[in-house]
């Protein structure tokens, strides 16, 4: 077997890098948030795919993206399907543990299926929040460890850190961040997201994607963390 090649990034690399792993960590967040908007499927579902995730192929993920474009064209294929979408989104995500797939880290901490929310999780959560002075917006009334928070912090931290003299300790801080908030649960969550059987693949699909996604950046980040280019 061949070695993995090795990333190697100078500055204008790694900054646009960091603004297209921004904004799918955004996307990502955003269809976790809230159930899918009929203006989001209308402009963003087009072509029985979720447009801002059409490069992923390019990671590795084509199986995973190819999975989850299938779903949203048997989804475009009904009459009300962004009803459909938002009727799968509440047995998944707001009902509970036994039924659906929580989508709160404090749920995952334990092999017990009725973990208590606001575990230690959340409280870690908070903490990385308070530590780059950001905060949970008043609108969105979840515990901090919802899968949604972690996403939007990686977001805004892949801009923050866009610009930041010192790449390779950037890159391998938001890697561990990926490791202990998000790559400790995402598979049995994933994996949850397919016991629950929604009556359409589109949430189960979208996990295995968000999975994949995680696991190739961290290994990207790893990646750039040692192997920085000086600038000309």
């Amino acid at each position: 077997m061949n070695a993995p090649e090795q990333t190697t990034l100078d500055r204008t690399e790694w900054q646009l890098a960091s603004a297209q792993r921004g904004r799918l960590y955004g996307w990502f967040s955003a269809l976790y948030a809230l159930e899918v908007s009929e203006e989001m499927f209308h402009t963003h579902f087009a072509n029985g795919r979720f447009a801002p995730f059409a490069g992923l192929g390019e990671l590795g993920l084509a199986a995973e993206l190819t999975r989850l474009d299938t779903a949203i064209a048997s989804l475009r294929a009904l009459p009300l399907p962004r009803l459909e979408l938002a009727a799968d989104y509440a047995q998944l995500f707001l009902l509970d543990a036994k039924t659906g797939a929580l989508p709160y880290a404090s749920a995952y901490e334990s092999e017990d299926a009725a973990a208590p929310l606001y575990g230690a999780a959340e409280a870690r959560m908070r903490e990385f929040l308070a530590a780059h002075k950001l905060a949970i917006e008043p609108g969105f009334r979840e515990p901090a460890d919802h899968l949604a928070v972690p996403l939007a912090f990686m977001a805004d931290l892949a801009e923050r850190d866009a610009t930041r003299d010192d790449i390779a300790r950037a890159a391998q801080e938001q890697a561990d961040f990926l490791r202990s908030a998000l790559l400790g649960w995402l598979p049995r969550f994933a994996e949850r997201c397919r016991q629950a059987g929604p009556q359409f693949d589109f949430y189960p699909a979208l996990a295995m994607l968000l999975l994949g996604f995680v696991r190739a950046d961290t290994l990207f980040l790893d990646d750039v963390a040692g192997n920085v280019r000086p600038a000309a």
